[in-house]
């Protein structure tokens, strides 16, 4: 079972997915979710398997992503719509690609924020998660993962946040990263998409720029937007106004 709540209204639908952490909660709490009028979007908040209220397996072949795009499906299909735009953020974001090579005919447009539809890369933040899952599943605890994601941005998170992750299962997060990154490619060619993109990275993410960057080419209707003076973590808390106008330009000229 997966959980979402829906806003309603007969505007165009939103779904709405954050990252690797993320809950229904704090998607409301996101700068993008504030900026979609209410008068002009119907928004839906939806928790990953493995996250928030949804169903937490401990198998690595339950979020195979397939299974995961199925689950954004359901969503859909549970609400009655037919076609929606799809956001997520880095653990969204790579969802949103899948969802893209899945299931193109159920997408107005895909918003993506920090991530790479490729091979997950071998670099200094996926060394971080992984030592910190594991790290974790000894002690059957979230607290490696939230300390290391501070440690490595050199922030602190706010506590209501902060215990929000922590009160994730460090089992199902272990499960779901294993598959992550024995998954491989999302798409064998992504020059056949005809799903518009805007795809939005820190210019100091250096796990997932070059990615980025290589999707924005190989993707025919993608749009890339770099920010400047942001790492990954900063990409995803952004205010720039600059990021939220070419959200709103991006669902609008695709609806």
């Amino acid at each position: 079972r997966v959980y979402f709540e829906d806003e309603g209204g007969a505007g165009a639908p939103v779904v709405l997915y954050g990252g690797l952490l993320d809950s229904v909660d704090d998607l409301r709490e996101s700068d993008i979710a504030r900026a979609l009028p209410s008068e002009e979007f119907r928004v839906v908040y939806a928790d990953h398997r493995g996250l928030g209220r949804s169903d937490k397996p401990h198998d690595a072949a339950a979020y195979a992503m397939p299974l995961r795009v199925a689950d954004a499906i359901a969503v859909l299909d549970q609400l009655g719509i037919e076609r929606a735009h799809f956001a997520g953020r880095s653990w969204g974001g790579r969802l949103c690609f899948g969802v893209g090579e899945h299931a193109p005919g159920r997408v107005r447009s895909l918003v993506i924020g920090g991530n790479q539809p490729y091979g997950w890369p071998d670099s200094p933040l996926a060394r971080v998660v992984t030592e910190a899952l594991a790290a974790g599943a000894d002690v059957s605890s979230m607290e490696p993962l939230v300390r290391g994601f501070e440690d490595f941005w050199g922030v602190e998170f706010p506590h209501r946040q902060r215990a929000r992750w922590l009160d994730n299962d460090p089992a199902a997060l272990q499960a779901a990263w294993s598959a992550a990154r024995e998954e491989g490619a999302i798409s064998e060619d992504l020059r056949r998409w005809q799903v518009p993109c805007l795809i939005f990275i820190g210019a100091g993410d250096a796990d997932f720029l070059d990615g980025a960057r290589r999707a924005a080419r190989e993707i025919p209707r993608a749009k890339l937007l770099v920010l400047e003076e942001a790492d990954h973590y900063a990409a995803h808390m952004s205010q720039d106004e600059l990021l939220l106008d070419a959200v709103l330009r991006a669902l609008r000229r695709s609806d």
